[in-house]
């Protein structure tokens, strides 16, 4: 008897799992968020080799994330642009960025390099759409140089 009440309890919780995964109890309503298709910040960033002993009798050799400096990085909300300009002797064929920003998705345009991956600079100029939860979509042009 126990047995068939065990039973007859998984088959319950069964009917319940496989139910409740058929249809949303909460709908979220994007639109309550408004308008955040903004990039506050952005970053640039490159990979350095990095060799370490860590005591198992052969180095380790990987790679270490490495913030790039900069002399200006300027994001401007109105105008939707950002300018970095990066120090003196910065290679731009091999470095990386990173945005923060409210949006729900960055997009590169015109073969904008992906954010968070290694590409070239050299070309300068950018543009990324930035969504927002409520359907708001910018264009932000992103504008990069060296300091001469």
């Amino acid at each position: 008897m126990i047995y068939k009440i065990i039973n007859i309890c998984g088959i319950v919780f069964m009917l319940t799992t496989l139910f409740s995964c058929l249809k949303p109890s909460v709908e979220l309503d994007h639109g309550a968020w408004g308008d955040n298709a903004f990039i506050t910040s952005v970053v640039l960033f490159q990979y350095i080799e990095v060799t370490n002993d860590l005591g198992y009798g052969e180095p380790v050799t990987g790679y270490q994330n490495v913030g790039i400096s900069t002399i200006s990085n300027v994001v401007n909300k109105e105008n939707q642009t950002i300018t970095v300009v990066a120090k003196k002797g910065t290679d731009l064929t091999q470095m990386g960025i990173r945005f923060t920003h409210y949006g729900t998705k960055i997009e590169p345009l015109d073969n904008a390099p992906v954010a968070g991956v290694i590409s070239d600079f050299t070309k300068g100029y950018f543009k990324y759409n930035v969504y927002s939860a409520d359907g708001t979509i910018r264009e932000w042009k992103l504008i990069i140089s060296v300091e001469q």
